[in-house]
């Protein structure tokens, strides 16, 4: 475990922070729920700005979460290719054009006990690897697909000025070039982000995505034309800001690429439970795999 930058009355004082700006949205906390529903986080232990406030709603197939949090590190999500391990043992022996997921992911796990974890987890490295090549290959079990997220800004600019930096080929995606308000975002982005307080420790964490800043109720689509991984994070720090700003996720796997997918080897599926979820952790790759602690600190009502 790495060393921490913060004590536990920086973590409880995080948390009563963001309990009390979740409160003042409707979707999010009950009457019945109190503090203990959040979910706390703190992704790369020596920079203290990458703290998270997790606040999960629904978690299956479909997920809906809120976020809190000064600064969200680069990361995307992979699908994941599941093959025999008789097959494909792992480690450098894999399909070509992918790599191990254990290579890439430090403490990964499959998405639930019915997930052997002998069988053997890939990700596609080679942009040239396509999809329907790898269900093709010999000892091909099955796929973990990774969801596909929709940013909603909830807090007024006004109050919260938060830059989303995201790849590029998130603007190809029809879903956003159908809002026209992302082009005017986009420039704000560019004016702006200089205002912006990246940490030393991680000053280049967002080097070659495009700067977008929302205001309260615009939505940016993280995902791609092909289903691969979509780079993506945000910095919430900026002199004028009152407060932290509430950032609303809703995700799920793409349905198209679900429909596509070929049936379950019959082998295993009549044990095989579904990665619910949108397999955030199975799926999940971080720009400082190396740095980043995964495993919450303090776990929600609903597992996020």
């Amino acid at each position: 475990m790495n060393e921490r930058s913060l004590s536990k009355q920086d973590y409880k004082r995080f948390l009563l922070e963001s309990h009390a700006l979740f409160c003042q949205c409707p979707q999010y906390i009950s009457v019945s729920e109190n503090i203990s529903s959040l979910e706390l986080a703190h992704l790369i232990p020596e920079v203290p700005e990458t703290v998270l406030s997790i606040y999960v709603g629904i978690n299956d197939a479909v997920c809906n979460k809120g976020l809190i949090t000064p600064l969200l590190p680069q990361h995307g999500h992979n699908n994941v290719f599941v093959f025999d391990s008789q097959d494909y043992s792992g480690g450098t022996d894999v399909p070509s054009g992918t790599i191990d997921a254990r290579y890439i992911l430090p403490g990964f796990e499959p998405p639930n006990d019915s997930w052997n974890k002998q069988w053997t987890y890939v990700m596609i490295k080679d942009p040239a690897r396509t999809f329907s090549s790898l269900w093709q290959e010999v000892g091909y079990i099955d796929m973990i697909p990774a969801k596909f997220e929709d940013f909603t800004m909830l807090t007024d600019m006004k109050i919260s000025k938060l830059c989303t930096f995201i790849s590029p080929k998130a603007f190809e995606h029809p879903v956003n070039k159908s809002r026209s308000y992302l082009k005017e975002a986009i420039k704000r982005g560019e004016r702006l982000v200089s205002q912006f307080q990246i940490p030393e420790l991680i000053r280049n964490e967002f080097d070659g995505l495009v700067p977008v800043v929302l205001d309260k109720g615009e939505k940016l689509y993280v995902a791609t034309t092909d289903f691969g991984p979509c780079a993506h994070g945000w910095c919430n720090i900026h002199p004028d800001n009152l407060q932290l700003a509430v950032i609303n996720e809703n995700s799920a796997i793409p349905l198209d690429l679900v429909i596509s997918k070929p049936p379950i080897n019959p082998k295993y599926s009549e044990k095989l439970i579904p990665a619910k979820g949108s397999a955030d952790m199975t799926t999940d790759w971080f720009f400082r795999a190396d740095k980043i602690s995964r495993k919450p600190i303090v776990t929600g009502a609903i597992k996020g």
